[in-house]
């Protein structure tokens, strides 16, 4: 009776193991981004802010520096981020005039988007996926 329950408990263990086969435990570097998993704890950033993308069971960040200002008292957003100027935005490390007629590539890696009041950034809000924020054109290899 014994090795039957031994060897239940392993097989159930084998089985539970084979199941993270294929999945990341802790976050790990995807081409310009840092892959995490949906439930892990993204660390603090001092100077700095993160775009990310979900897909499935993993978070995808593309993590930069905060731009100096070239204002006497800059903005700084509640939410956390990088400051910015009144009449400006900062995005992605840049910073870019308030004007819906600028437009710049998203971060995302396929839209356009422009700089609006308060922070706020308009996208195009075509679909995207991580491989496109992640890895520049023509240096994904499936």
């Amino acid at each position: 009776m014994f090795p039957r329950m031994v060897l239940r408990v392993y097989v159930l263990t084998v089985v539970y193991m084979f199941s993270f086969v294929g999945r990341s435990l802790g976050s790990e570097k995807y081409g310009d981004c840092i892959k995490y998993a949906v439930w892990e704890t993204k660390s603090e950033l001092s100077n700095g802010d993160r775009f990310c993308l979900t897909e499935d069971d993993y978070v995808y960040c593309k993590e930069f520096d905060c731009p100096a200002t070239e204002c006497e008292q800059p903005i700084v957003p509640e939410t956390g981020g990088c400051s910015y100027c009144k009449g400006t935005c900062s995005y992605g490390g840049a910073i870019y005039p308030v004007d819906p007629r600028f437009l710049i590539a998203c971060l995302d890696g396929s839209n356009r988007c422009s700089c609006g009041a308060k922070n706020s950034i308009a996208s195009s809000r075509r679909g995207t996926i991580p491989r496109w924020m992640c890895f520049k054109k023509g240096s994904y290899k499936s």
